[in-house]
């Protein structure tokens, strides 16, 4: 009995010195915390915003805000120079990297004949897009330029997450398989390893990219409302639309053909940065840790530099 216990109590501490160490290795290669104190709720009409001046952590990197609560750039804002506006979600905003790894930061520190203005935010889509420009449009002077950077989640518009289709399953092994993922660093983590490459994001939102997609053609009218703002107060607008990993690996780019293909009938400028980055070496390593969507430090670099061109 003294050696059962005994070996109970080791499985016990070997199981919990490997669940600590989870926590550490996911800390380091996969955090997803947000610090929400920096956000400003309805900033932009309904859309939140960041708050002026803030500083956080965001997936585990320092975050600091500009004085007008835009992400800051490398290079200091200089009020006689023009503003380029950027405007995204996740990926444009920067989560994951420092603030001087982010593209718009490089490119700004490169060109530094504009005040490169990242308006970006975790969670936009192109409604978001509509609600931010028309308030900083409206509020703001100087403004020469504008680029949307657009991701194939910005499909979703204004939809709730209960009104969209699920993607995980919501049988007994699906409800079971989240409870595991909430509650234990050592399942996520092998989870992670071993569907590090999954397509399933990329598939999930390919579903939408039909021409007859009420979200999508949602989705399409409000990039046509933000040319239209802009085109208004004699603003150049243009479209970058930034590919999915698992897209550069089977170059599977039909989604962008659909957006390049609205965008020209409607005589938007759209420039495309998939097939610059598919030529890239070890696509991998473009993206974060097991993440389909967002950029690391060098996929940062080689959307900076395909922006250069």
């Amino acid at each position: 009995m003294k050696r059962i216990l005994i070996n109970i109590l080791t499985v016990i501490v070997v199981l919990v010195a490997i669940e600590i160490g989870s926590h550490f290795v996911l800390a380091k290669i996969y955090s997803r915390e947000f610090d929400y104190s920096l956000l400003a709720p309805n900033k932009y009409s309904t859309t939140n915003g960041l708050k002026e001046n803030a500083t956080g952590i965001v997936w585990g990197k320092q975050f600091h805000t500009d004085k007008a609560g835009r992400r800051k750039n490398k290079a200091a804002f200089d009020a006689k120079k023009k503003k380029w506006l950027f405007i995204g979600d996740s990926v444009t905003e920067g989560v994951g990297v420092d603030d001087t790894s982010t593209f718009s930061s490089l490119y700004a520190d490169e060109f530094k004949e504009y005040n490169i203005c990242n308006y970006s935010l975790i969670g936009y889509s192109s409604t978001d897009y509509v609600n931010v420009l028309t308030s900083v449009l409206e509020s703001n002077s100087n403004t020469e330029l504008v680029t949307l950077f657009y991701c194939l989640n910005d499909v979703y518009g204004n939809s709730s997450i209960k009104e969209l289709p699920v993607m995980a399953k919501q049988n007994i092994i699906g409800q079971l398989n989240g409870l595991l993922q909430n509650t234990c660093n050592t399942y996520k983590l092998i989870k992670l390893f071993f569907y590090q490459n999954s397509n399933r994001y990329f598939t999930y939102d390919w579903q939408f990219y039909n021409k007859d997609d009420n979200r999508f053609k949602q989705s399409m009218n409000d990039l046509r409302i933000c040319d239209s703002l802009c085109n208004a107060r004699n603003i150049y607008f243009n479209v970058v639309m930034l590919p999915y990993q698992s897209q550069l690996k089977d170059k599977n780019f039909a989604p962008q053909q659909l957006v390049k293909t609205f965008c020209e009938s409607d005589s938007i400028e759209f420039s495309d940065a998939a097939e610059y980055l598919s030529k890239q070496a070890d696509i991998n390593s473009l993206y974060l840790y097991a993440d389909e969507i967002h950029f690391s430090d060098k996929g940062h670099r080689a959307v900076a530099d395909f922006l250069s061109r």
